[in-house]
């Protein structure tokens, strides 16, 4: 029986606080991304070419979010102004013009956003325009971007560089009510555990004594995972479960640079050596308990 207290303890110390994090945490809004035309869904396969940047959708936050009923949207704004560096909202629906309704009215969400509206709407004398909109013109100018229909790749390199050079007030924390902090603490214990199921993951995570883990952000912790290709997800029809590995870019990012970097490589075979075994001897218990059961 592995000590897995001891195993999460060595993680979170040996791995996670020693992983100095640099990258950009964007909370990208728009249309849905199968409309492949979408600024939103062009802009995320940019972002997702640069390791710096990670990426995290609303319908992401808002799943988990509203699975209890008595969180809310202000409580999604909390999360928002705690975890994201950056909002890029591309006006290409009502729900986006909601989203950015409700955003600029937060003082801490406000200089956070890069709005992207149509040219042919820029001049008319709407709400949005008058109030969300010029809002965001006397706070940063820059953060207002426009693009022309049918042209939309031209503003994505403009788009781009406003994310990487804008100024950020980012602090050095490993809090793992994070839930961009959380992934990265989420892809170390995979990398250990896999395959591993969400409830092995809670159990897990339930172990951090220097930190409490907010259920509400494992999914979405996942979801960045997936969409930053570092895991996958395989559902198994005998235990009617989904599994999360390590992609193969996750594998090449975890064991052929992150423990390389860290110095870490010897301290994290014997770990991963006593989780295999462990599993190992898991299954052969349950495979002689099968086999007595047909005699």
């Amino acid at each position: 029986m592995i000590d897995e207290k001891s195993i999460v303890k060595n993680t979170y110390d040996l791995i996670y606080k020693k992983d100095v994090d640099y990258s950009l945490n964007i909370f990208l809004c728009g249309a849905d991304t199968n409309k492949t035309k979408s600024i939103r869904n062009l802009l995320n396969i940019e972002f997702q070419k640069d390791a710096k940047f990670n990426t995290v959708f609303p319908e992401f936050v808002f799943a988990s979010l509203f699975k209890k009923k008595k969180n809310n949207l202000f409580e999604l704004e909390d999360d928002l102004a705690k975890n994201v560096d950056v909002i890029v909202l591309p006006l290409e629906g009502p729900g986006t013009l909601c989203e950015l309704g409700a955003f600029t009215m937060n003082e801490e969400l406000l200089p956070k956003i890069i709005a992207i509206n149509d040219r042919k709407y820029d001049k008319k004398k709407s709400f949005i325009n008058l109030g969300p909109v010029d809002l965001i013109r006397k706070q940063n100018s820059k953060n207002y971007i426009l693009f022309e229909k049918g042209k939309e790749e031209l503003i994505l390199d403009e788009v781009i560089d406003r994310v990487r050079n804008q100024r950020y007030e980012k602090k050095s924390t490993y809090n793992l009510d994070n839930f961009f902090n959380l992934s990265r603490f989420i892809l170390y214990l995979i990398a250990l555990f896999q395959p591993i199921t969400i409830g092995k993951l809670k159990s897990l995570l339930s172990l951090v004594e220097t930190d409490k883990v907010k259920s509400k952000h494992i999914e979405t912790a996942l979801q960045i995972l997936i969409q930053k290709n570092r895991i996958i997800s395989e559902y198994k029809i005998d235990h009617e479960l989904d599994f999360y590995f390590l992609s193969r870019a996750g594998h090449i990012y975890f064991y052929e640079e992150l423990i390389e970097k860290l110095n870490i490589k010897k301290n994290f075979s014997l770990i991963r050596g006593e989780v295999i075994n462990s599993i190992y001897k898991k299954k052969k218990k349950n495979m002689s308990r099968d086999k007595s059961l047909l005699v």
